[in-house]
């Protein structure tokens, strides 16, 4: 087989996997303007140093939400372990000075960028509005993100299958669902494909388990919405 055939197949079937996805579990959302209030919200996601592909599609699928619904926007990519980290606290610090909400998308296995963020001088740091974590176990982080001044957390709390939750969650939190709401809706939606998992995969895929370790849960408040002062 040529080369550039097997490259697009390689391509070809994970895009295909995930169209057929969410075909199968997602719903349309025709209104895609963004929520008023947009000049108010800035954004910064971070993803850590995983597969190209990873990377590729984490960025793909992040990036354009971020810029069509705040203000202002802002991806890294580490190459390895505390790679960005000045270039993320500068910009961080910019954002928090510029804008009264801003929210942080933390896109990697178990981390610890909460010490990054806690070099910021306190009455900045109160301008975090939501964090969201995937990392494995960094729902234990709770407490200490709520702390430092976000007004909301969500992790999960064990070695989960967070990119599944994620892919629903960003969409319902971006167009202003409540966060209890999007989380609850995206915390069923990550079951059932995970239930379809177990079906596909024959049984390897243990699909309770990986929904009690994988269920997001939030600290700080929960009735947080995109949009402020809504009701």
């Amino acid at each position: 087989m040529k080369k550039s055939k097997a490259i697009g197949i390689a391509v070809f079937f994970p895009c295909l996997a995930y169209a057929v996805v969410a075909a199968l579990t997602e719903r349309v959302f025709w209104n895609t303007q963004a929520p008023p209030g947009k000049e108010r919200r800035a954004a910064l996601a971070i993803r850590d140093n995983v597969s190209p592909f990873q990377k590729w599609g984490s960025k793909q699928f992040t990036l354009p939400y971020l810029e069509r619904y705040y203000d202002a926007a802002w991806y890294f990519t580490q190459t390895h372990r505390g790679d960005c980290k000045d270039a993320f606290i500068s910009t961080l610090n910019t954002a928090l000075q510029r804008y009264p909400e801003v929210d942080l998308f933390l896109l990697a296995h178990s981390n610890q960028y909460i010490d990054w963020v806690a070099e910021l001088p306190s009455e900045r740091r109160s301008h975090i509005r939501l964090v969201y974590n995937t990392g494995c176990r960094d729902l234990r982080q709770g407490p200490s993100w709520v702390d430092l001044g976000a007004k909301a957390y969500v992790g999960h709390p064990d070695v989960s299958a967070s990119p599944v939750f994620y892919f629903f969650f960003l969409r319902r939190w971006t167009r202003g669902a409540p966060l209890h709401d999007a989380m609850e809706e995206s915390n069923n939606l990550m079951r059932l494909n995970l239930a379809r998992a177990e079906v596909l995969s024959f049984g390897n895929v243990n699909a309770a388990k990986l929904s009690r370790a994988s269920e997001a849960f939030c600290y700080g408040d929960e009735q947080l919405r995109f949009q402020s002062g809504q009701e």
